[in-house]
This record gives C-alpha cells, sequence and structure tokens, in this order.
C-alpha cells in the first residue's frame, strides 16, 4: 500500500511547490517556518549534537 501511494503523494508535493511563486519574502517566510520546526523537534531529541546542527544552521542563515 505504501508502495503504491508514495508516488502519489510525491507528485501533489511537486506540483503545490510549483504553484509556489518566486518571491524573495515567500521565501524568508518559508526559511523562517522550517526553523521554528526544526527549534520544536531538537527540543524533543536528548542528544547535544542536534542542537549544534541547529546553531550551524541559524548561524549560515545569518550569514548569506
Amino acid at each position: 500500500m505504501f508502495s503504491f501511494l508514495l508516488p502519489i503523494a510525491s507528485k501533489i508535493v511537486s506540483d503545490a511547490v510549483a504553484k509556489i511563486p518566486d518571491d524573495a519574502e515567500l521565501g524568508d517566510k518559508l526559511i523562517n517556518i522550517c526553523l521554528v520546526v526544526l527549534e520544536k523537534e531538537v527540543k524533543m531529541t536528548k542528544t547535544t549534537a542536534d542542537d549544534k546542527l541547529l546553531e550551524a544552521v541559524k548561524e549560515a542563515l545569518k550569514s548569506r
């Protein structure tokens, strides 16, 4: 069942992403949403490696 639904889901996501306009402000908002999700996920883990990785991602985004 999973192997049947995965291509369909992939097509739906690809079509939805293709319809997103190429706008710098929208890109910044999407990055902020991703960071919020990552921060919440990192808080749920017990390792420090993901904390360091999240900080590295934040620093890389600041310097872009």
